[in-house]
């Protein structure tokens, strides 16, 4: 039987204890239309801030944290806008003008620096790249109930709204962090780690082995995908689930939900511990908090 452990490490208890900065690579040009800032803020959400002042963004960054990204206006707003109060703050600062605005997806991805709280971790460079509780903590099981109610109407074609296509994207996370656990226990034994009573199963074994053993993408399901590996291993998951695949496809295809393909692991480079602090890069789509639950997962 796998062991349980249940992931307790409060990463964001004060908001110097997680620490994100974008990373971007973004041409300067005079004669570019749009005027690109930095954001520097710490306890505000950038969807607040958007909705102030009507800059774009690349992605939404914590609110409970010290968090710096870029945002592009379509007119320059001065040098530096600032605002603090006694708990929290915001910064923008006028860095160039650019061709292109800024958009949602376009950034390759974060740097983080988390406090380690004298957490015993084990110390490794490579993560499973689940997705986690953020994503399906409240959503999965709504998404799921959206599918079950289409699932005796085959040729039914609906119009999703915004907050549907959500649901729906995290019950097919959750899919594919499930069917990808089934594989992975094929060739590793391993635990679980649970936060929010959601499961993980965190293969014992090294980067060498995990790139000789794993494919490293698996398929997220759509109607527009190949599935390859993937599979008998969704069958196996949607049949626990009450779907048969190809009934589950063609709900998707009625819905235009194309599918995908996500990095199965992740390598992360650069890994250090310096004052208190943990220290990485992690690409676009990926979860520093899946990244510490590996490293939590052996403590004693």
């Amino acid at each position: 039987m796998d062991n349980k452990f249940y992931f307790d490490w409060n990463i964001k208890e004060k908001p110097e204890d997680f620490i994100v900065e974008e990373i971007a690579n973004h041409t300067f040009d005079e004669k570019g239309q749009h005027y690109l800032y930095l954001l520097e803020k710490k306890c505000y959400n950038t969807q607040e801030l958007a909705d102030k002042y009507g800059f774009s963004y690349a992605g939404l960054k914590d609110k409970t944290g010290i968090t710096r990204q870029y945002v592009s206006f379509d007119k320059f707003i001065g040098e530096k806008i600032e605002n603090t109060q006694k708990d929290k703050y915001y910064k923008l600062i006028f860095i160039g003008k650019v061709r292109k605005k800024v958009k949602l997806g376009r950034l390759i991805g974060n740097r983080f620096k988390i406090r380690l709280k004298e957490k015993d971790i084990y110390l490794q460079n490579w993560f499973i790249n689940y997705y986690d509780t953020q994503r399906l903590k409240n959503n999965y099981l709504r998404g799921k109930e959206i599918i079950k109610k289409l699932k005796d109407k085959p040729k039914t074609r609906k119009q999703l709204s915004w907050l549907e296509n959500f649901l729906i994207d995290s019950y097919l996370s959750f899919l594919w962090n499930k069917s990808l656990e089934i594989y992975l226990k094929e060739f590793f034994s391993g635990s679980y780690i649970v936060e929010h009573d959601i499961d993980f199963f965190i293969p014992h074994t090294d980067l060498n082995s995990i790139e000789k053993n794993i494919p490293k993408y698996w398929t997220i399901l759509g109607y527009k995908v190949e599935l390859e590996q993937s599979k008998d291993y969704y069958k196996q998951i949607l049949k626990k689930e009450g779907f048969l695949l190809k009934d589950f496809i063609q709900i998707l295809k009625n819905l235009r939900i194309k599918g995908d393909y996500r990095k199965t692991y992740i390598k992360v480079e650069p890994v250090c511990i310096t004052n208190g602090y943990i220290v990485f890069e992690l690409p676009k789509g990926s979860y520093a908090t899946m990244f510490l639950k590996h490293l939590y997962r052996r403590r004693k």
